[in-house]
């Protein structure tokens, strides 16, 4: 796995990006049907992959136990571009309570957590699709579909303020490469001073040469990691009978 530098942490930036293949939605579709599908493309600036945990985020379209980013605000509500008070919610205003999860220090062991590699900037991007049914449209929202009216066009937004606590964890590298095989541990690796900053109060500092020489990797510090969204058109969708 590539080390850590001064180098690759100046080059530590994400990309993200939004696309539908959905452009109009059928109010009279079933409520079993997948009538909105937006894309998020992540890319890289750099040449090399990073690995991140994206749970809760926009990269989390949900194949575990927890929620997914919808529920949990990766998007903005679907905002009427005629009357911007006509919002369509799609995440929950409130934490839900999962009752005790698993706290296994190795990561990938922890049912609620998914993690994704974005190939480096030569090799392409990484696209993780939200597939939102017609009842999931409106499960949260306080616009009904009763409200809704053909011919009426909706914007669809990443949430940027979500993009600041995503991820909680990042290296460099790929899942089916310099990592293949390789337990997370929960930590950051030491900063300069040698200290852990996600370390918890009354926590002992862990052995982090003797676990690395164990098969276990530390997430690089999580300012490093940059997260922003591209430019371009805003994605639209339209109503229709």
């Amino acid at each position: 796995m590539a080390s850590a530098s001064t180098e690759q942490s100046d080059d530590a930036h994400i990309i993200l990006t939004v696309t539908t293949s959905t452009p109009t939605i059928s109010l009279s579709a079933s409520p079993d049907s997948s009538v909105l599908l937006l894309t998020v493309h992540a890319q890289r600036t750099g040449p090399e992959p990073i690995t991140l945990c994206t749970a809760g985020g926009p990269l989390d379209n949900g194949q575990h136990v927890s929620h997914d980013g919808c529920f949990k605000g990766a998007f903005l509500p679907l905002t009427s571009i005629d009357d911007p008070t006509r919002q369509i919610r799609l995440h929950f205003t409130r934490p839900p309570n999962y009752g005790s999860r698993s706290e296994a220090i190795n990561l990938l062991e922890r049912d609620y957590l998914k993690f994704e590699t974005i190939p480096g900037a030569a090799d392409g991007e990484l696209r993780v699709t939200h597939e939102i049914t017609l009842e999931r449209l409106f499960e949260l929202s306080r616009l009904p579909l009763q409200k809704l009216k053909a011919g009426e066009i909706f914007k669809v937004e990443l949430n940027s303020e979500k993009l600041k606590g995503i991820p909680s964890w990042w290296v460099w590298g790929a899942l089916d490469d310099e990592l293949k095989g390789k337990k997370f541990a929960k930590w950051e690796r030491p900063d300069e001073g040698g200290g852990i900053s996600n370390l918890m109060p009354g926590e002992r500092m862990p052995d982090v040469e003797g676990m690395k020489r164990e098969g276990w990797v530390f997430s690089e510090l999580m300012h490093e990691l940059k997260i922003g969204t591209g430019e371009g058109e805003a994605v639209v969708v339209e109503f229709v009978e």
